[in-house]
């Protein structure tokens, strides 16, 4: 097992060395004069070369990059162009509160869709399989944006129970509407995988022994089907999870929630070249770090999945 994280963590290297290539020349062929958008559309022409030589823009941009990684190593994302303050400590105030909606987003969606799953798979055919069924398309099928705004048009406006938008300490009426928001379609999406994965499970002669034990029903599905049921669930989770991190924006914009999605929106809205390229980079690595703790999961929840010869689970 150690082999094979680190034999994943060396592999890690040249994929971020190569995102941050990407990203580079990405963020550097995006139209506008960088310097101009530095300076504001009133500065003369003599304070954008000025801002343009101080900042290394006139350099070839093999050497600008050379000049950025470098910087990167050091653990420095460079100075934001709209706020003019360092875009290591920013993150390091907006990341962690995209965590906590990430993580109540997915304590919920996973409650509810693994309890709702296991439901249909034990009553398939009937009512409540197609209810399931169809609250899992249903959630995948409504936008985001929309349910947003009708939730805070029926929780925070006509009900009042809810503040519409805002940030508190992080786990408290400000993240419920947002949690709601995002976890709906992940609960759906896990209604369905976790149907599938416990109508596969059920049918198997360990399922039936421990019936024929006189194991009681909620034992037998709680500890033994739930077990062998978890590694397609884990697999979702973890996608899951990327999926929440780098797919905030929206959310975090209609609820003003302060996290890393509003912080890349307000970057690629106003231009700011640094601050986009750190959130990209730092959502990268959080990507692949996701990645490897649900590979490493994979062999505690099942011990029949092991580290073979090359390294793959």
């Amino acid at each position: 097992m150690f082999k094979y994280i680190l034999r994943r963590i060396l592999i890690m290297i040249p994929v971020l060395i190569g995102l941050t290539v990407v990203v580079f020349l990405l963020v550097n062929v995006l139209p506008g004069d960088t310097a101009r958008i530095i300076a504001g559309d009133y500065a003369d022409e003599a304070t954008v070369e000025s801002i343009r030589q101080s900042y290394g823009l006139d350099k070839p941009i093999h050497i600008q990059y050379i000049e950025y990684i470098k910087k990167l190593l050091q653990g420095d994302f460079g100075r934001s162009y709209h706020s003019r303050r360092q875009i290591a400590k920013e993150i390091q105030n907006v990341f962690p509160k995209t965590i906590r909606l990430a993580l109540a987003t997915e304590l919920f969606s996973v409650a509810i869709g693994i309890i709702l799953g296991m439901a249909a798979a034990l009553r398939r055919g009937t009512i409540l399989d197609r209810i399931v069924t169809g609250f899992g398309v249903l959630g995948l099928s409504i936008p985001q944006f929309w349910f947003a705004l009708i939730l805070q048009l029926i929780f925070a406006v006509t009900l009042k129970w809810l503040p519409p938008s805002g940030y508190g300490v992080g786990f408290d009426q400000y993240i419920i509407l947002p949690a709601i928001t995002l976890g709906i379609p992940s609960a759906g999406m896990m209604a369905r995988v976790s149907r599938t994965a416990f109508l596969e499970v059920l049918p198997q002669n360990y399922i039936r022994t421990a019936y024929a034990k006189g194991l009681k029903a909620h034992i037998v599905i709680w500890q033994h089907a739930l077990k062998n049921a978890m590694i397609p669930i884990l697999s979702l989770i973890g996608t899951d999870i990327s999926r929440l991190i780098t797919g905030t924006m929206i959310a975090e914009s209609v609820f003003s929630w302060p996290g890393i999605g509003k912080y890349g929106y307000d970057a690629l809205f106003y231009k700011d070249m640094p601050a986009l390229q750190a959130t990209v980079l730092v959502l990268a690595v959080t990507i692949c770090v996701i990645n490897l703790v649900v590979d490493i999961l994979y062999g505690i929840v099942d011990p029949r999945v092991h580290v073979g010869q090359k390294g793959g689970l």
